[in-house]
């Protein structure tokens, strides 16, 4: 399914990896396995081109299912853990219908390669770190220009790391380039008190860690958080440090009026809605209705209905103290989790894109009262869409005001990228 789900993906037919593995009819651990293959395949699959180019000499196969089967091979070799190697060859071969005997001395010269110890430091481009105790001995050496090697260790594509590179200087892209290639974590942001909820998980197997100084767990191993008395009880919301931060920079209180001007899927939204109480109201609105349903199942889970009024109409909108536009982006802030946005993000994506964010945004002043205050968010750490934005607004509206801006670069282990500013519109 993970191979199917690639080269769908890979077609032009579907979009978004995780709905094509959801819509095939895959439950439980099935479904969790190949959810991480097509994931990491994806994800670090400029890596394992890189590899596969180095063994196989005579460019790479030009049969799409082929191709997403060897990577997916590869990809089971260096980074599943619990998985021999024999196992790993023995799948992935089963699953080409042409070629299998090419398929199955490839893979296997890949396992031979790797090693079972440390890599050698002293060797930065041939050999590639897999972990504490296990190294790649690569077959082709990596670039020796640190950007560039940066990008193909970290599957990033050339312009875009040396964008990242321009903008935050190659230690900022050290940092993005790592947190692209990892697995992102899994934060529940905590609406019954936090110890209350950790001990009320781990009595159901989901094993948790409090994130320090804040309401927050990590999901860290055991069973779903999903499938527990307390996610039906809405005792938590699946959301990231950053998006949380750009939620709770919104600066209303109990009995503020406020809109979510693209509020899809809800975790912003019910956490405003917690922050306005039963004697404030907030305006849920999205363009696109279909994900607007998520933001009516968030609501009814949390119980959330009495606050939070869902709107289709974009026309029937009024002036509210408080607007939240977290605006549509290129996503660069969160590669690791949206892992098909590096295979169709271009350059010429972002004119695009910033014309729809200065819209949005001049959209969210405009629904704004005198006195009020707007924040606008992304999850993208570009320049372009972020304070180039928020400068050329305040440019054309001198009543606006920039009143602060954070810009988080994403960490592997502990956060998503992205950017807020809040800005208050005069009388």
């Amino acid at each position: 399914m993970a191979q199917r789900a690639l080269v769908a993906l890979h077609k032009g037919r579907s979009q978004r990896l995780r709905s094509e593995l959801e819509g095939r009819g895959l439950e439980g651990r099935d479904l969790a396995f190949a959810y991480e293959l097509a994931h990491g395949a994806l994800r670090r699959e400029r890596l394992l081109d890189h590899v596969l180019s180095g063994v196989v000499h005579r460019g790479l196969p030009k049969s799409a299912p082929l191709l997403a089967a060897l990577r997916l091979g590869v990809y089971q070799l260096l980074f599943v853990s619990g998985v021999p190697a024999r196992a790993a060859v023995h799948e992935t071969v089963a699953l080409v219908r042409e070629n299998r005997g090419f398929a199955n001395a490839l893979l296997r010269r890949v396992a031979t390669m790797v090693r079972d110890r440390a890599a050698d430091v002293s060797r930065p481009l041939e050999e590639l770190p897999l972990g504490a105790s296990r190294a790649l001995e690569l077959p082709d050496p990596l670039p020796a220009d640190e950007v560039e090697r940066l990008g193909v260790v970290h599957s990033l594509p050339p312009w875009l790391a040396r964008r990242l590179a321009a903008q935050h200087g190659v230690e900022g892209l050290r940092q993005v380039a790592a947190a692209a290639s990892a697995t992102p974590g899994v934060y529940l942001r905590a609406r019954a008190p936090v110890d209350q909820l950790a001990a009320a998980l781990a009595e159901e197997g989901v094993e948790v860690d409090l994130v320090e100084g804040s309401r927050m767990l990590r999901w860290t191993g055991g069973g779903s958080p999903f499938g527990t008395r307390a996610f039906r009880a809405g005792d938590f919301v699946v959301q990231d440090p950053t998006a949380l931060a750009a939620a709770a920079a919104v600066p209303c209180g109990p009995g503020d009026r406020v809109l979510d001007l693209c509020a899809a899927p809800g975790t912003k939204t019910t956490l405003l809605a917690e922050k306005v109480g039963v004697g404030g109201k907030v305006i849920a609105h999205d363009l696109d209705e279909r994900r607007l349903r998520r933001v009516v199942e968030n609501v009814a889970r949390l119980r959330l209905e009495q606050v939070v009024e869902v709107a289709a109409d974009a026309a029937a909108l009024a002036p509210a103290d408080c607007v939240l536009a977290d605006v549509p982006c290129s996503n660069t802030g969160v590669l690791g989790r949206r892992v098909e946005v590096r295979s169709r993000l271009t350059p010429a994506s972002f004119p695009d894109l910033v014309e729809l964010q200065r819209a949005l945004l001049e959209r969210a002043v405009a629904l704004t009262r005198p006195g009020g205050h707007v924040v606008y968010s992304t999850c993208s750490i570009d320049r372009e869409e972020n304070e180039d934005v928020v400068a050329a607004a305040c440019e054309r509206d001198p009543n606006l005001q920039q009143l602060s801006s954070t810009l988080t670069l994403p960490k592997a282990g502990a956060h998503d990228g992205g950017f807020h500013a809040v800005l208050r519109r005069g009388p």
